[in-house]
């Protein structure tokens, strides 16, 4: 079965699996110990995270080690906008079309008190700035954003949305969970806040992750009486430190080759969508065409319902933008915010594209998915209301 869900998660890279593998079984000693062993074990946490501060061209210090993008964006967004709420800067900005686990936090906070205000997207998925300066005032701490959507690939450009909230004293949390190793990103240079990303979608282990946080903001996370030497105070534990090499590694990797592999998905991106629209109509790109990240292709196949073409497609693995659960069909929130017509929304699909992906790999997706297609669409009576001009938007709405 060929992987085309690298936008879930990535198997751990063979040089970052190596890497690791002493600190289990012999430099395992705790890197708060004074001995050599403890000595040992943080020195190879201090590499890892020299190695991230250098992809992001960040302070050693500004990078925390955590479990996870949740983890990340909970503890910046959570403790900074409780922090801030002292100074009456009570409201919180976010997208309909972030991930799941930024609109929980977003949805926490709303049950608190704070004043949450989800921004419209146009119809590629983008943020225009004037929507975000319009929502901007003297109460709004902060505001969190998605650089690259894990449903669509589409990119926000960050640059311009820190120029904007900067200018009003709006504190921004970046999601790079999907960007981090596969987009340069200088936290300098973006003037970025907080930042959020996970190992497991770099080829490093699961269960790890790091915060970014510019020093000046540290002041909001840091935990009272909390132990200044594990992760600068802010989050509690004995560090992982083997999970820390293996993300470190993996990191130092991808920012190698980021060229070599963004080059690598705009090729196998174009002989997919070429080959899929070759032979089917009614096909559509869900996203920016513009701006977006190539290894990341949400495709609707209209007529058909994106739960149906993943089990027929057999010898493929991808996600689907919808979901099919107690007879009710429901469609991507991400799609939904671009308004994206239900009917095509509901028959979407992702497709995402690894480092060791090839082109072949593609061609039997194609042919996959071009056979699981005009099979239903020969079953579908959907499909038969298309081809008889009749709008059937209206049969999926909610």
């Amino acid at each position: 079965m060929i992987y085309l869900d690298y936008a879930a998660t990535t198997p751990c890279d063979t040089a970052v699996l190596q890497e690791m593998l002493p600190y289990f079984s012999e430099v395992f000693g705790n890197p708060n110990s004074l001995h050599k062993f403890g000595m040992d074990a943080k020195d190879a946490l201090d590499i890892a995270r020299s190695r991230i501060a250098n992809a992001i061209n960040s302070n050693f210090n500004e990078i925390i080690f955590t479990s996870g993008a949740t983890e990340s964006t909970n503890i910046s967004v959570i403790r900074t906008m409780n922090a801030l709420q002292k100074s009456g800067k009570n409201r919180f900005l976010t997208l309909p079309t972030e991930h799941k686990a930024t609109l929980m936090v977003a949805n926490y906070l709303k049950m608190n008190g704070f004043d949450v205000e989800f921004l419209e997207v146009n119809r590629e998925g983008i943020l225009e700035l004037e929507t975000l300066e319009n929502a901007l005032s003297e109460q709004t701490g902060m505001l969190s954003v998605c650089h690259i959507n894990n449903e669509t690939g589409t990119m926000q450009d960050i640059r311009k949305i820190i120029e904007v909230c900067h200018k009003y004293g709006v504190l921004v949390h970046v999601d790079a969970t999907q960007s981090l190793g596969k987009t340069k990103i200088d936290v300098r240079d973006f003037d970025i806040d907080f930042l959020s990303a996970s190992g497991h979608k770099v080829y490093a282990p699961k269960g790890i992750g790091i915060l970014f946080c510019k020093k000046a903001n540290m002041k909001y996370l840091r935990v009272p009486k909390a132990n200044p030497e594990v992760e600068f105070g802010i989050r509690a534990g004995t560090v992982p430190v083997a999970l820390c090499v293996g993300m470190g590694k993996a990191v130092e990797i991808a920012n190698k080759d980021i060229d070599k592999n963004w080059n690598h998905a705009v090729e196998l991106r174009k002989l997919f969508i070429d080959g899929i629209k070759s032979q089917l109509d009614e096909i559509y790109i869900n996203g920016s065409e513009k701006s977006n990240y190539p290894g990341i292709i949400n495709m609707s196949f209209r007529g058909c319902e994106g739960e149906a073409l993943m089990m027929e497609a057999k010898r493929i693995a991808v996600s689907s933008g919808s979901a099919c659960t107690s007879n009710v069909l429901s469609i991507s929130h991400v799609l939904d915010a671009m308004k994206v017509p239900a009917d095509i929304a509901q028959s979407s699909l992702r497709i995402s594209i690894g480092k060791d992906t090839t082109a072949a790999d593609m061609e039997i997706a194609v042919e996959d998915l071009v056979n699981a297609t005009k099979k239903l669409r020969n079953m579908s009576p959907v499909w038969d209301m298309i081809k008889a001009g009749i709008d059937v938007d209206s049969v999926f709405k909610r």
